[in-house]
C-alpha cells in the first residue's frame, strides 16, 4: 500500500468535507439532540459525512467505514482488511455557536484498530494536519515536532469533558482540578481531534481524556506519535482503551510519566459531581 498517496487522498477528502461545513458556518443552525441536551447534531454533520462516505467508497470500495453519524458502510466489517474512522464534524457544539474551533477527522486503521493514515482539517484556518505511519506528521507542507517542555509545572495541557458531565461520576472533573494545580495551564477547546494535533504541533505539551470514541481521537493520536510524541492509556500501555477513546494520554514524551502519575493521584480522589 502507498500510504503517502493515501494520505494525500485522505487530506483531499477532508478538505472537501470542510468546504461543506463552511457553507453552513456562521449562520443559524438546525439542531437535533442525540443523547442528552448537550449532545447535538446540526444539519452540517450529515452533509459533510455524505461527502466523505461517497469519496471513500469510490476510492476504497473494499474498506469498511465507521462514522459518528452513521457507520457500518462500505465493505462488510467481517471481510474488510481496513477500516475508516470518520468524524465529519468534531466540535459540533462550537460549530453550532459559530465558535471557530472544529474539525474534520479521518483515520484509516488496520483490523486490529491501529491507525495507518490520518487527516484532521481545520477549515476556518485552512490548517491540514496529516500523518502516515512511518512517514511523519505534517501541518500542510511543514513537518511536525512535539514540544521540548520537560517539566509538568511548565506545561500547558488540554482535555475535554463528556456530555453527561452533570450526571456521570467519571466526568474528568477531579483530573481537571488536579492538573490545574500541577501545570502552567489547562485548556478545554472542544475538539479532541484538533487538540491532539496541537500536541503534535508543539502548541500543547499534553492531552488526556476518557470516554470518547475512535473517530474523535484516532487521527490525532497518529499525528502525535508520528511527530515524536508518546501515546498511551492511563496505565501507560495500550490495553485496547487507547485507540477506542476510552482512555487517552498524549504528550511530548518528556512529561508522559508525570502525567500518568498525576492521573493516578487524581483517580484516587473522591469523584466530583457539579452542584
Amino acid at each position: 500500500m502507498d500510504w503517502q498517496a493515501i494520505r494525500t487522498t485522505t487530506a483531499d477528502i477532508a478538505r472537501e468535507a470542510g468546504a461543506v461545513l463552511m457553507g453552513y458556518y456562521d449562520r443559524p443552525h438546525r439542531e437535533t439532540v442525540k443523547g442528552d441536551a448537550t449532545d447535538i447534531v446540526t444539519e452540517a454533520d450529515p452533509a459533510a459525512e455524505a461527502v466523505i462516505v461517497a469519496r471513500l467508497q469510490a476510492a476504497f470500495p473494499d474498506h469498511h467505514i465507521i462514522g459518528e453519524e452513521g457507520g457500518g458502510m462500505g465493505a462488510p466489517a467481517a471481510t474488510a482488511e481496513y477500516f475508516w474512522h470518520v468524524d465529519p464534524l468534531d466540535g459540533t457544539a462550537n460549530f453550532a455557536n459559530n465558535i471557530p474551533y472544529f474539525s474534520v477527522s479521518l483515520a484509516l486503521a488496520d483490523r486490529d484498530g491501529h491507525p495507518l493514515v490520518s487527516a484532521v482539517y481545520h477549515p476556518v484556518s485552512g490548517e491540514m494536519f496529516s500523518a502516515a505511519r512511518g512517514f511523519g506528521a505534517w501541518l500542510n507542507d511543514r513537518r511536525l515536532q512535539v514540544s521540548a517542555t520537560a517539566d509538568l509545572q511548565k506545561s500547558i495541557l488540554c482535555t475535554g469533558f463528556p456530555t453527561d458531565l452533570a450526571t456521570h461520576p467519571d466526568n474528568n472533573l477531579r483530573e481537571w482540578i488536579h492538573f490545574l494545580k500541577l501545570t502552567r495551564a489547562v485548556r478545554r477547546f472542544g475538539s479532541a481531534a484538533l487538540d491532539l494535533c496541537y500536541v503534535a504541533a508543539g502548541r500543547f505539551d499534553g492531552f488526556w481524556e476518557s470516554r470518547i470514541h475512535s473517530w474523535d481521537c484516532m487521527a490525532g493520536l497518529l499525528c502525535v506519535s508520528e511527530a515524536g510524541g508518546q501515546i498511551s492509556d492511563y496505565r501507560g500501555g495500550d490495553s485496547g482503551k487507547l485507540y477506542s477513546g476510552q482512555e487517552i494520554v498524549a504528550s511530548n514524551g518528556h512529561i508522559h510519566v508525570a502525567m500518568l502519575e498525576a492521573l493516578d493521584e487524581a483517580l484516587a480522589m473522591p469523584q466530583v459531581l457539579p452542584v
